[in-house]
């Protein structure tokens, strides 16, 4: 379906896993959010190719996980320049970039130091720093990949980033994926973790000149919808757009979201 295809980069002694598909001539890089310190995108080329179907009529999309060989110390600023690396090695001169949770946090410094490859940008449920709400949601993450299991994580993240309607869907299935699934590599999770909790773009983002969006979720409740209010005021001539019955997994839960993306490309 698609044309999906999972494929991984090679590139000055890193690797990265990545998935593309779309019907599009359009390129549109995706940077998935704190879910790819748990699983990166391997073998997820079909089922991304079903979530963002309606973006995937329009766009050749590129969804591009973090490195596979992350060290201590790696930071939102650091995995930005891997994925304009990763561009460069795919011939991807320019492309829209949609950031989703920490996958925005790394786009927006994608669009500071290489505003060359942005051509339109779109920040989905992120922050420029994160608030007291977003450190107590990470903190906790952090402590359950070390200590806790597989199944209290995936539904830990799952009741704080689906609504109280879509959870109760939701919660079967990250229940059954919890107790199938492990935590592969804790110091990845750990990494990532730790970028997030020390990103900090607010000063830089009146650098950022092409189109942006900022799409955030009234009832996000990892970060708080004030993270994108407070984003979309730093940068000059940002459009805001807060979707309301939708938490912090608004690109699953609500069919606008991918709306409002075609609408802002068009």
């Amino acid at each position: 379906m698609y044309s999906a295809k999972n494929a991984t980069l090679s590139m000055n002694e890193k690797t990265m896993d990545y998935v593309t598909f779309g019907k599009g001539k359009k390129p549109l890089v995706i940077i998935p959010g704190l879910g790819d310190g748990v699983q990166t995108v391997k073998g997820m080329a079909m089922p991304f190719s079903i979530t963002y179907r309606i973006l995937a009529k329009r766009y050749k999309i590129y969804v591009f996980s973090r490195i596979n060989e992350l060290r201590q110390g790696y930071t939102t600023r650091d995995m930005a320049a891997d994925v304009a690396e990763a561009m460069e090695t795919l011939n991807l001169d320019a492309a829209y970039v949609m950031g989703i949770s920490q996958g925005g946090m790394i786009a927006q410094w994608l669009a500071v130091d290489f505003p060359e490859r942005v051509q339109r940008l779109i920040l989905a449920v992120t922050t420029a720093k994160p608030s007291q709400l977003a450190r107590e949601r990470i903190e906790h993450w952090q402590k359950l990949s070390q200590s806790g299991t597989f199944r209290d994580l995936m539904l830990d993240i799952a009741k704080h980033s689906y609504t109280e309607k879509s959870y109760q869907k939701w919660r079967f299935l990250s229940n059954i994926m919890g107790r199938l699934g492990r935590i592969k590599d804790e110091k990845r999770i750990a990494i990532q973790s730790q970028s997030c909790l020390t990103h900090d773009s607010l000063e830089v983002l009146k650098e950022i000149q092409c189109p942006t969006l900022v799409l955030g979720a009234l009832e996000d409740d990892v970060i708080g919808v004030d993270g994108s209010k407070e984003l979309a005021k730093a940068i000059s001539g940002c459009q805001l757009l807060i979707l309301k019955h939708s938490g912090h997994a608004l690109y699953e839960e609500n069919k606008a979201f991918q709306e409002a993306v075609c609408e802002f490309l068009n």
